[in-house]
């Protein structure tokens, strides 16, 4: 095979490598849909993640920032975690940091149903190829599903 034989060779299997990464993270998206208005459900965050032994660490108003570009919805990310449980996770591979803390979407839709979304730790960490890491994200799984859970009731 000459070389542009293997670089398209290569060219014609990445959008099947791109699907199945995508389809991947699909599986451990997670939205929970509430009844409750946006501004109840970031405050029933902040709170539910104080008494759950977590903080806030930053909070991105990302709709206020799209205002800009005149598209006009409420979202507010926030990264939320705790720095115990951080350190036992940076000790094993300092490349966590792209997913440690956790990330947590609070978002309406077009029809004005406000939504609490996360990608399952359990999802993400397993890439590291590590059994502490892998732990500790079966036990970030059930925190941050308790908290997007109690936020949207």
């Amino acid at each position: 095979m000459d070389a542009l034989g293997a670089v398209l060779s290569v060219v014609t299997l990445l959008p099947a490598t791109a699907v199945a990464v995508e389809n991947s993270f699909k599986v451990g998206r997670v939205a929970v849909e509430s009844g409750k208005s946006f501004d109840d459900v970031t405050k029933a965050v902040k709170s539910l993640v104080a008494k759950n032994g977590m903080m806030v660490m930053a909070e991105v108003d990302q709709g206020k920032m799209l205002s800009m570009t005149s598209l006009h919805l409420q979202a507010k990310l926030f990264l939320i975690g705790n720095p115990n449980v951080g350190k036992q996770l940076f000790e094993q591979d300092h490349a966590v940091g792209l997913y440690v803390p956790l990330r947590l979407f609070v978002y309406t839709d077009a029809n004005g149903k406000t939504y609490v979304a996360y990608d399952k730790p359990s999802t993400l960490l397993p890439q590291f190829q590590n059994e502490k890491v892998g732990m500790v994200a079966g036990m970030l799984d059930q925190k941050i599903e308790g908290l997007a859970t109690m936020a949207a009731q």
